[in-house]
């Protein structure tokens, strides 16, 4: 019996394999090259945007808060653009383990033993496509030394860091503090061998 692999179902998928869109390949119509940067000033109205767009407006960070945080650990800060718009935002600093920053304020100092992660925000239109694990794998190969990185996952984003290999960990004093970032947030520590 004669194989049916020519025929127009199996065209159709082998079609749709071939012209799938890795997100981290050149869009072919033309909107540009996706190009992982550090985070700049110039990219302070456009962050804002995103953050407004991704968070309640409880865990907005003002523009003093936000500039703060970029500020005293900008190699640790994170941006994607393509086609010159910021697709999307990796806000993040050395730390204290077990002691989220309070919401909304400005930082004089980024020391710690642990990599934290403040704001990991995405434009809705490029949601799904990587940006977020773009972000995260551009700052991990910037600093091979992280060992640990924290967070707090707000407004339903466990699952998405959970799948990334964060793992809850609301022990202790860190309850307390995590209630700042509303009833919903969640404590999460991922390690590194």
């Amino acid at each position: 019996m004669a194989c049916r692999a020519a025929g127009p179902r199996r065209q159709a998928l082998r079609h749709r394999r071939r012209h799938q869109r890795d997100p981290a390949l050149p869009d072919r119509a033309g909107v540009g090259r996706r190009v992982i940067r550090p985070l700049t000033a110039a990219d302070l109205s456009a962050a804002l945007a995103l953050q407004a767009d991704g968070y309640p407006e409880a865990l907005w960070d003002g523009e003093k808060a936000f500039v703060s945080r970029m500020t005293v650990a900008p190699e640790w800060c994170w941006a994607l653009e393509r086609g010159g718009r910021l697709e999307g935002y990796l806000l993040s600093h050395p730390w204290t383990s077990m002691s989220p920053p309070v919401p909304d304020t400005t930082l004089e100092r980024a020391e710690g033993d642990i990599w934290y992660i403040h704001d990991l925000s995405t434009a809705r239109a490029a949601r799904g496509r990587g940006v977020g694990r773009a972000l995260l794998a551009a700052c991990e190969a910037a600093h091979p030394q992280i060992r640990r990185s924290e967070l707090v996952a707000v407004d339903g984003a466990e699952p998405y860091w959970r799948r990334l290999g964060w793992r809850p960990a609301m022990t202790g004093s860190v309850v307390a503090k995590v209630a700042k970032y509303g009833s919903a947030a969640v404590y999460m520590a991922r390690d590194w061998g």
